[in-house]
């Protein structure tokens, strides 16, 4: 009886210590591979997440879009009216300003009034009195033609920018206009009795029936004007 107790508790103990192999056995081969399945989980799955994001951006490239500008949006009057134009001989007509003893000269932007030194009547202002004068021209004959000069500061420099063609406007005392055609401009030398040009012609010997001067650069700015 106790030979078979024992053999008993042996086998027991056996089988026991069998058991508790395969069973340690089982649990450290299970842990074992689930430690390495994370060990790769972990190695790869960042690698994974990468190729993935490379390949979002290749597919998915940055694409720099340009505004279009637009367009300026211009109202339209639809009840337009163009300005009237008006004749500069009326506009002159109905200019007050001052004639001057003889009248008053109008060219292009420029007017003033013109004081005849020697033509119609004698001044007893000298010519260069006249010329200084503010609003103030002077109107006068010399070398067989009548002529008109002021200071190009006072504004008779617009003969300087006057092309051959253009007009000029004289309204007398009586209210009566006058109108010239430019026919000919030059630079030019006043020397005192004679005014010439740059070719040394006399202004005096040209076809003419008014000259009109000013000062320009180092010499005179001399131009020829005609009745219209």
């Amino acid at each position: 009886m106790n030979n078979k107790k024992r053999l008993f508790l042996c086998v027991s103990k056996m089988f026991i210590c069998i058991l508790s192999v395969i069973i340690s056995t089982t649990l450290i081969e299970s842990k074992g591979y689930t430690i390495k399945t994370e060990l790769i989980n972990e190695k790869l799955l960042p690698t994974e997440q990468l190729v993935k994001k490379e390949e979002i951006v290749e597919e998915q490239p940055v694409e720099i879009v340009k505004e279009t500008p637009q367009k300026e949006v211009v109202a339209v009057e639809t009840n337009y009216q163009p300005p009237v134009q008006t004749d500069p001989i009326t506009n002159i007509r109905n200019d007050n300003a001052y004639t001057g003893t003889y009248g008053r000269l109008y060219v292009s932007y420029y007017n003033v009034a013109l004081y005849d030194y020697n033509v119609n009547t004698t001044s007893d202002l000298t010519l260069q009195t006249i010329v200084d004068n503010q609003d103030s021209a002077a109107y006068y004959y010399n070398g067989g033609k009548k002529v008109i000069a002021d200071h190009n500061y006072q504004g008779f420099r617009v003969l300087i920018n006057l092309n051959v063609g253009d007009k000029a406007y004289i309204k007398l005392n009586d209210g009566s206009i006058i109108t010239y055609r430019l026919i000919y401009k030059s630079k030019g030398y006043n020397t005192g009795p004679d005014l010439i040009d740059i070719n040394n012609n006399s202004f005096y010997d040209m076809n003419s029936d008014i000259i009109m001067y000013t000062c320009y650069e180092d010499g005179i700015m001399g131009t020829l004007w005609v009745l219209e």
